[in-house]
């Protein structure tokens, strides 16, 4: 069958999964439990009955065009293997005559290649990649990441921009301290630093429990900067396979000119490089713009314009009217 529905078959492909060298924390089954208000499921293909390639498919209904399918950062499998990945696909079109759905969206964590584009568009598939709209993307096709493994610490403090290790050295003398600390406590000060931050910002923030979530099913950690006992900067980490992702971070308003959150991101992949990670992931960014200040604190420990540049998102559509209005949106 090409769908999970045993208990004994979901414990071989959480197994598959949590042991491939292409799986990403958001195609673990646990995160169907931090995306709960999503339907999911979970594809794969065998051969000599072993799995050889997975897909965790989330879905949520689309007021405007109808059931949208996502299996973000899919599939557990090598990208290029064209065959193994169609016959993954052709597995989990199933899957559009259970929700009557318009579109099956994979956004593979994967460089940009332009065959790998010519092999899926030849085989019929959408792509959207380089040139549309950096901010219409489901994650931005870009990510800033650090290596970290083969490095000393001393090593890696040389390798940030000359601001950045002047922005550090500052957050050193300001007295400011950098703790691991996960539990309602943390979290309260987390979640408090990100309503402050969202209203600095205008925009908005999920809900505290949503972040409970993260922490409950896919072991995440936060570490919090402090000043003579006040909380200036706090981020959520995920630890999954090789890497680390630095996935929600907030701040206060008060102290700014103490760089917390420098120091904060220091201490962070310090943790990851002595716990044997070999990445530190910044998470996305839209501009790859020097006046961007997000790009540019990025580009300062990721040094110099140390990032990705992925391949986009393979669009499987099933109704293409349907599809046509989501995009237009």
């Amino acid at each position: 069958m090409p769908l999970v529905e045993s208990q004994e078959d979901f414990n071989r492909y959480k197994e598959f999964v949590r042991n491939s060298e292409f799986a990403k924390p958001m195609q673990d089954p646990n995160w169907a439990k931090v995306k709960n208000n999503w339907s999911a499921d979970y594809v794969y293909v065998e051969r000599n009955n072993q799995i050889v390639a997975a897909l965790s498919v989330l879905g949520i209904e689309n007021k405007d065009s109808g059931y949208f399918l996502y299996a973000p950062r899919g599939p557990v499998c090598d990208f290029k293997d064209y065959d193994l990945v169609d016959e993954l696909i052709k597995e989990a079109s199933v899957l559009k005559d259970k929700y009557n759905a318009f579109l099956l969206r994979i956004d593979p964590e994967v460089i940009f290649n332009e065959k790998t584009i010519y092999e899926y568009k030849k085989r019929g598939y959408d792509f959207r990649t380089y040139g549309e709209d950096e901010h219409s993307f489901s994650q931005p096709r870009h990510n800033m990441i650090l290596p970290i493994s083969g490095m000393s610490e001393d090593e890696l403090f040389k390798s940030f921009s000359s601001s950045t290790r002047r922005y550090l050295r500052k957050s050193f003398r300001s007295g400011v301290e950098t703790v691991l600390e996960t539990n309602v406590k943390t979290l309260d000060k987390f979640y408090e630093l990100t309503k402050i931050m969202a209203e600095r910002q205008g925009v908005t923030y999920r809900p505290k429990e949503y972040f409970q979530r993260l922490i409950d099913h896919s072991g995440g950690i936060i570490f919090t900067t402090y000043y003579e006992g006040e909380a200036l900067s706090s981020s959520i980490l995920i630890p999954y396979g090789d890497k680390v992702y630095y996935l929600y971070a907030a701040s206060s308003n008060e102290h700014r000119n103490k760089m917390p959150n420098y120091n904060m991101i220091w201490e962070e992949i310090k943790w990851s490089r002595e716990n044997g990670y070999d990445y530190f992931d910044f998470g996305g960014i839209y501009s790859l713009d020097s006046l961007d200040g997000l790009y540019r604190f990025k580009e300062g420990f990721c040094y110099p314009d140390m990032y990705s540049n992925f391949i986009g998102e393979l669009d499987v559509v099933f109704d293409r009217e349907k599809y046509n209005i989501f995009l237009a949106k």
